[in-house]
């Protein structure tokens, strides 16, 4: 197995692993220690993240619009993306609140594993649109 992995990085047909994107709530950790600047750094990603998330959408909407074209509306592939993107959204509500439900901590702490996983299912969404 090592070797055919091996033949595969030789060839180049595996794409090199690059250090994970951090948690978001790593990426506030100098905040650690001030609340209230945590919060602000946290709300500032989820303000990114969430216009990353409009404009892959965005994208997205346009080559379904387009494919919508050329069929002659026969797929629905807008319609389809719009109504995929809202049971995603409640997904996403849904999961998060579920995550910060399970922690045992105060409420702000419990808010701020909300925004972290949010930001996080935002950001992946994002590249999951602009993908496909």
């Amino acid at each position: 197995m090592l070797v055919f992995v091996m033949a595969l990085l030789v060839q180049g047909d595996v794409p090199s692993l690059g250090a994970p994107n951090p948690r978001p709530a790593f990426e506030c950790a100098e905040h650690v220690t001030d609340a209230r600047a945590r919060r602000s750094c946290l709300n500032a990603l989820a303000s990114a993240a969430a216009g990353d998330l409009q404009t892959a959408h965005e994208a997205a909407r346009e080559e379904a619009r387009e494919s919508d074209l050329d069929s002659g509306g026969l797929f629905n592939a807008e319609a389809s993306l719009d109504e995929a993107q809202l049971r995603w959204l409640q997904y996403r509500d849904a999961e998060c609140s579920r995550r910060g439900s399970l922690m045992f901590i105060s409420e702000q702490s419990r808010e701020e594993i909300v925004l972290d996983c949010q930001i996080s299912l935002d950001r992946a969404r994002a590249a999951e649109l602009l993908e496909h």
